[in-house]
């Protein structure tokens, strides 16, 4: 009968391989190493013990590598619909970053906000003014009252006098043929302030559009003049319009 070989362990293997080196030279060495790979399957390797920096890179075939181990790998037809998917999530990002820059889609520019700045020319701009006053006393004849009023920004060109007037129809003597519009529908041609009465307060009230006092040729506001010289009520009540020129 023969004597049954032993099994030869990984450990075991090694240290062959390297004796043989040592003795028989390098052709010996490696038919020994082939001799001793027959005898050292993948089992006889503890798991774990070869990590995959110790591997060659592209040293290992699909022989070796135990497929169903491994993930599904997506079809070409699937990364290229993500592919586009993400273009199309990225392209709304930039149109949400445009819409950012505008509200309902006007540009930040578009908005009359001109505190820091002067209005831009061709902008029109409106606002209301109004005041009253009464009078009281046996001796009371009459009262005058004036009102400065703020734009919202700073005009391109003075205001004077002869720029700030109510429509022609509430004052012969301060009415401008130029402002046509109304209470309902400010209008203004450029460089001018048109004041359209509301309402006026007190029998015989005479208003008018002026600079404001001591400051002709101002582009911050002008001035609503309201006066009567026999009633104890005196206001008046209205919307303006100014456009730059």
């Amino acid at each position: 009968m023969f004597a049954k070989v032993p099994r030869v362990s990984p450990a075991m293997g090694v240290a062959l391989v390297a004796l043989a080196f040592a003795v028989g030279g390098t052709s010996f060495a490696q038919g020994a190493a082939t001799r001793v790979g027959k005898l050292i399957s993948g089992s006889s390797i503890k798991r774990g013990s070869i990590t995959g920096s110790r591997i060659k890179a592209n040293s290992l075939t699909g022989k070796q590598i135990d497929e169903k181990s491994l993930a599904t790998v997506p079809s070409a037809a699937t990364a290229a619909r993500a592919q586009v998917a993400d273009r199309a999530t990225n392209a709304q990002r930039a149109t949400n970053a445009d819409n950012a820059l505008t509200l309902g889609g006007t540009a930040a520019a578009g908005f009359l906000t001109y505190a820091t700045q002067p209005i831009p020319s061709g902008a029109t701009v409106t606002g209301a003014f109004g005041f009253a006053g009464t009078v009281t006393g046996l001796t009371a004849t009459g009262n005058d009252f004036e009102q400065v009023v703020s734009l919202p920004g700073t005009a391109s060109s003075d205001l004077t006098d002869a720029t700030v007037n109510f429509g022609p129809s509430v004052s012969a003597a301060d009415g401008d043929p130029a402002c046509a519009g109304n209470a309902g529908a400010p209008t203004a041609p450029p460089g001018k302030v048109c004041l359209y009465l509301a309402t006026a307060a007190g029998a015989g009230t005479a208003v008018e559009g002026l600079a404001i006092p001591g400051l002709p040729g101002s582009r911050a506001g002008f001035a609503v003049h309201a006066v009567s010289a026999t009633a104890a009520s005196t206001g008046v009540f209205g919307v303006w319009a100014y456009t730059a020129p």
